[in-house]
């Protein structure tokens, strides 16, 4: 830990020595020992904790990131604790073994929740060091970009899709091997832009670059975008919300991909 604070310019070698005398004199922990002395804060003591664990630090309550992301800002939340089950069981039955790397997330309402979970998930996925990559599809009322602050016209999927101009996932500086590749400019045709052929050309090999690819899509209430990014990406996470979404609309949903070939992962519950 010393030395690591040192490059950061947290410390001179001089605090250095002060720090290992008190810790050998009291049979202190360094960071401990280095909190006593006043030569730094709980959070550079977090923040090296968290790179040699190689886990994501809880960013500053005046992160600009969406303070909703429970995963990132409250780790030892009962719903961060349910991402962190979900995952596992995800790891378990799809991603373990490869070449399993892609899965759509589905709801028949609400695309905002359906983004928040979809969002989540993706940042406990990162938290393992898997390069995980969060794409919104949801062309109609794009999601993405309030909760990670990204510009509001930036662009993205279907800028990319409709050879408008090139796009890179952006990479998001609090949450490590997190990228995200936003919506883009709203389409009139977001239904002909998902089925063509350009969004296998693009989006199949980017997926590849990926250890996990999460994809958020629009609810399913009013149009079947998200049966056709279920399609290409072959399998799908259905999202359901206790006391509203009804038994007939998951079944048929599930019915309509079981014909097209897409495999249900399961269904996650919100409360």
């Amino acid at each position: 830990m010393g030395p690591m604070l040192v490059a950061m310019g947290k410390l001179s070698p001089a605090d250095l020595n002060a720090i290992l005398a008190m810790q050998k004199k009291q049979g202190l922990r360094f960071g401990d020992a280095a909190l006593h002395l006043g030569l730094v804060s709980a959070d550079d003591i977090n923040a090296i904790l968290a790179e040699q664990f190689a886990y994501t630090q809880t960013p500053a309550a005046s992160s600009k990131l969406d303070h909703r992301l429970s995963a990132l800002f409250q780790p030892d939340s009962n719903q961060a604790e349910a991402l962190r089950s979900l995952r596992s069981e995800l790891m378990l039955r799809y991603f373990n073994p490869q070449p399993q790397r892609a899965v759509a997330l589905v709801s028949t309402e609400d695309a905002e929740r359906t983004a928040l979970t979809t969002a989540n998930l993706a940042i406990s996925f990162a938290q393992l060091g898997l390069r995980t990559l969060l794409i919104d599809s949801n062309l109609r009322a794009p999601q993405l970009n309030r909760l990670f602050h990204l510009p509001e016209h930036a662009p993205g999927l279907s800028d990319w899709i409709a050879e408008r101009t090139s796009v890179a996932p952006s990479a998001i500086e609090q949450v490590r091997s997190l990228w995200v590749l936003p919506a883009g400019t709203r389409a009139p045709n977001p239904q002909e832009l998902l089925a063509s052929k350009h969004y296998q050309e693009r989006v199949n090999p980017l997926i590849q670059q990926f250890d996990i690819t999460l994809i958020n899509t629009a609810p399913m209430d009013s149009n079947r975008d998200a049966q056709l990014v279920a399609a290409q990406a072959g399998a799908a996470l259905l999202i359901a919300r206790q006391h509203v979404t009804h038994t007939k609309a998951l079944l048929a949903i599930s019915s309509r991909f079981r014909e097209l070939g897409v495999r249900l992962l399961g269904t996650a519950l919100l409360g």
